[in-house]
């Protein structure tokens, strides 16, 4: 075979066959054709996000968890001749010449110091100027200790001192002389209506003689010195580890600060305060319950002035009496009775067989003179009182009657939870903890001899403030006192203008350390920061995040738990969830299964795309404007406490018998319009679109007749203006966030529908199901695991939002849980405290934000595990159901 080239061999057509395939190859050849930089691009930005949210949790564990680590604690020398004592937390390199008292640089350090009811300050940066060579040691007996109150104190304990402590014996005889004296104030305080005064007056002194007697004829020294101490005010103390007894005004206050450094390796007071903090814990939380208990009664002497108001309001009339007036006499009246109910348990106390016969012949003369006399006319008082009551309806007089019975059995109830709560305050006064801390002390050289002694008096002259006013200190006039004096020392109190709180010592000698008393009811944690080992470490770590879990907040929310915050938190959550997956499943199914599309259905898909966008503060204002102004107000106190114009009653039941009317049409026309869909006729639907239009005049003719009702004043009327639900509530903040998230569900929920196979509904259909059966057989169950996606998200958007929640019922410090024994147990009314709130808090309202700052970042590591935790329960229930019907799709 030949062509115009001549003969072609064999290799020809391989070559003419492989040129025209590699012309294709490189010519159709296209990068983006095979995605290779998609992908890239694509992967590239997973990788960013990933990296973002992976430095955002490293930053938020890295500063969340070190919060509860003990750290050492540092002895600062300062260059004005003052001591400090700190935790480090951060340092900084100064460059030379960058600051004008900087001309050599070095590192400037970031402490934290406490003792703010000492220095006003929580931290501070120390520039290196302001130290001395060497001037950061570390001294093994400083301790850290935690108090209820005024936060952390940096010190050395020196010593304890508590009072004495009598014997069994001794306080069983000052509980019957307590008694006594008990009994000659009651008596004291009534007045001698029936009784001569002279009569009244041998009666007391009878008292009186008893009293003291108890305490003469009972031969035991121990309890005549306990007593002799408390009339002359002296209380004697001891030093723990000593067996001497002595007054504190014999204690040398400065004469043991040379042994400071090992005073803490005294094993008696650290068995001592080991010993008293779980007491003290133990006794807080029992002092907290009788105050519920209080609070309980407080609150039944509430409801029983609304059952007062309420029976005003039932009778149209107006109390013509002030019910406090009869207050007085009603718990005279309970204090005379309990004085009888007593006497047992005050001869029982009594040994002393001559003290006891005085005392019984005393309480003999009371019961059969005084007490009798002395009800009658608090009777006659009171139906004074109740005189004007005669023409008041017999409702309103039952209710003040029920009011006077109530009152006098909360009386009767409160003295003994009072007298509990008393002892068990007088048991936490258990002595003091002596810490020597640094004093914040300056001394100015070359003072003159006269205003040495003007400073020493009290005084600071022009001459020494002005040297104060140039270490920019400017003395607040009228605001010195002189704090500790003697021949080597005198200390002298004063504040500046920023109101800091400075000492000025005006001798030469300066001693840089002073003694200052920490009762021991205010302990929390005793710590020696600076001899812990790993384990001691680890105790304290995981002790103060038992506390931040399980305890309530102190200190502005800076120290102790967050446990109420956590509690709203979880429980808000899950009362959104519950509120806005029913509704928003219901949405979906409707535009998803019942709609055939349509302008008027893409609006409404607009519309709920667009709530999406609204930022959350709308919802709160909404939240607030509607819920608590208006749906509250009108639950308080009806219509007119809701600013809703009423209708005449007239007006009102004629609207009512055209809704009834209107609603059996509804009936009627749905009635005959039902049926088949294929088999209906034009008729038929047109009678079902009627059916339709008369439901919903029905409805807003219903809603208006409960806005508009003359008949109603509401379910807590007697309680204004007093809102119970017209303000910001747990229920109402759930509500709102509920509204909030709803467009998600709507939107994940019609996803979820959307994915199931239509060959399912029409399998069903065909077995005769009916639309509804089939949606709640086949739809609904196949879409469950896309419906639980939806209430993910919700609740992960709603659990983090703070905005609404500051208009609508969330606070800083709650100061009870919306949950308790009480009926109805959950009280949606309520405040309560949330942890996003408590970040905003802490973050940005705190007195000191730096202070706070650590527990703004444990309180958001606890949000995002709160949320998780959620979360991961709802993702379980979720892989369930899908792992149940993923094998069921045809």
């Amino acid at each position: 075979m030949s062509n115009a080239n001549g003969p072609v061999t064999a290799a020809q057509p391989a070559e003419t066959n492989k040129q025209p395939r590699r012309r294709a190859l490189q010519s159709g050849f296209s990068l983006l054709a095979r995605a290779e930089p998609q992908i890239w691009f694509t992967g590239g930005m997973l990788a960013v996000c990933l990296a973002m949210v992976v430095s955002l949790m490293a930053l938020i564990l890295a500063s969340g968890l070190p919060t509860f680590w003990p750290q050492p604690i540092d002895w600062l020398a300062l260059s004005d001749g003052t001591l400090d004592a700190g935790e480090a937390k951060a340092t900084s390199i100064v460059e030379p010449g960058k600051e004008s008292d900087e001309a050599k640089g070095g590192t400037s350090f970031y402490y934290r110091t406490e003792n703010f009811d000492l220095t006003n300050t929580h931290y501070r940066w120390l520039k290196p100027n302001e130290l001395v060579a060497s001037g950061i040691s570390r001294v093994p007996a400083t301790a850290l200790i935690e108090r209820f109150e005024w936060g952390h104190l940096y010190g050395i304990p020196l010593r304890v001192v508590e009072p004495l402590d009598p014997s069994d014996e001794d306080r069983q005889s000052l509980q019957a002389n307590g008694v006594a004296d008990e009994l000659v104030k009651v008596l004291s305080s009534l007045q001698p209506t029936t009784l001569s005064d002279a009569k009244f007056t041998e009666l007391l002194e009878l008292v009186s003689k008893s009293s003291k007697e108890l305490a003469d004829e009972l031969k035991n020294p121990s309890i005549h010195r306990s007593i002799k101490a408390a009339e002359s005010q002296e209380v004697q103390y001891r030093l723990v580890g000593e067996e001497v007894w002595r007054p504190v005004s014999e204690l040398d206050p400065m004469a043991e600060l040379e042994g400071a450094r090992a005073i803490l390796t005294n094993p008696a007071i650290k068995s001592k305060v080991e010993a008293v903090i779980p007491v003290v814990r133990s006794q807080r939380k029992q002092i907290e319950r009788l105050k519920h208990e209080l609070s309980r009664l407080d609150v039944r002497i509430s409801k029983l002035r609304i059952a007062v108001r309420q029976a005003e309001l039932d009778t149209a009339s107006v109390l013509p009496i002030q019910l406090d007036g009869a207050h007085f006499q009603l718990e005279q009246q309970v204090k005379l009775q309990q004085i009888s109910a007593r006497k047992p348990q005050f001869l029982n106390l009594i040994k002393d067989a001559k003290v006891k016969e005085s005392c019984a012949a005393l309480f003999e003369d009371f019961e059969t003179r005084l007490l009798p006399a002395e009800l009658t006319e608090i009777e006659k008082q009171l139906n004074e009182w109740r005189k004007p009551l005669e023409a008041s309806p017999q409702p309103l007089r039952d209710a003040v009657a029920k009011y006077e019975a109530g009152y006098s059995e909360v009386v009767a109830e409160k003295q003994p939870i009072q007298k509990q709560i008393t002892e068990l305050q007088a048991e936490l006064d258990r002595g003091e903890l002596i810490v020597c801390v640094p004093n914040n002390a300056r001394r100015i050289a070359d003072i003159p001899e006269a205003d040495l002694k003007r400073t020493a008096s009290g005084k600071i002259p022009k001459s020494v403030a002005d040297q104060l006013s140039a270490l920019d200190i400017t003395v607040v006039e009228n605001s010195e006192k002189v704090l500790f004096a003697n021949d080597a020392l005198t200390l002298v109190e004063f504040t500046d203008n920023r109101a800091t709180n400075h000492m000025l010592s005006v001798t030469d000698a300066v001693n840089l350390l002073v003694e200052h008393p920490v009762a021991l009811k205010e302990l929390v944690r005793v710590i020696p920061a600076n001899q812990l080992t790993f384990g001691g470490k680890l105790s304290v770590y995981f002790s103060r995040w038992a506390e931040f879990l399980f305890e309530d907040p102190r200190e502005a929310n800076t120290l102790g738990g967050v446990f109420p915050a956590i509690w709203g938190t979880i429980v808000m959550t899950l009362i959104m969830t519950i509120a806005v997956v029913p509704f928003g499943v219901m949405a979906a199914l409707y535009l998803r299964e019942y709609t055939n599309g349509g302008a008027l259905v893409s609006i409404i898909r607009i519309s709920i795309n667009n709530l999406a966008g609204v930022p959350s503060i709308v919802y709160g204002v909404f939240g607030f404007s509607f819920f608590c102004m208006t749906i509250g107000s009108f639950i308080d106190g009806g219509p007119k406490s809701a600013d809703i114009d009423v209708w005449p009653s007239g007006t009102w039941y004629f609207v009512l018998w055209v809704t009834v009317a209107v609603g059996t049409g509804a009936f009627l026309f749905s009635f005959f319009s039902s049926g088949p869909a294929h088999s209906q006729t034009t008729f038929k639907r047109g009678l079902a679109r009627a059916a339709f239009v008369l439901w919903l005049v029905c409805l807003i003719a219903a809603i208006a007749l409960i806005a508009k009702s003359p008949f109603f004043s509401g379910f807590y009327a007697a309680q204004l203006p007093n809102p119970t639900f017209g303000k910001g509530g747990l229920l109402w903040a759930s509500l709102t966030l509920a509204l909030l998230t709803l467009p998600v569900v709507i939107v994940a929920t019609e996803e979820a529908l959307a994915a199931v196979p239509n060959s399912l509904r029409e399998g069903s259909l065909a077995c005769g199901a009916s639309k509804w059966q089939t949606i709640r057989r086949i739809v609904l169950p196949h879409a469950r695991p896309g419906i639980l996606t939806g209430a993910i998200l919700a609740m992960a958007r709603g659990a983090g939002e703070v905005a609404p929640l500051m208009l609508v019922g969330a606070l800083p410090n709650a100061p009870e849980l919306p949950m308790d024994s009480e009926f109805p147990f959950f009280h949606g009314s309520r405040n309560f405290m949330h942890l996003g709130y408590q970040i905003y808090s802490l973050g940005f309202q705190s007195q000191n934000s730096e202070a706070a700052k650590p527990m703004v970042f444990t309180c958001t590591l606890l949000l995002i595990l709160i949320v998780a935790a959620l979360n991961l329960a709802a993702v379980f229930l979720r892989t369930r159901l899908r792992r149940r019907f993923q094998g069921n799709q045809f």
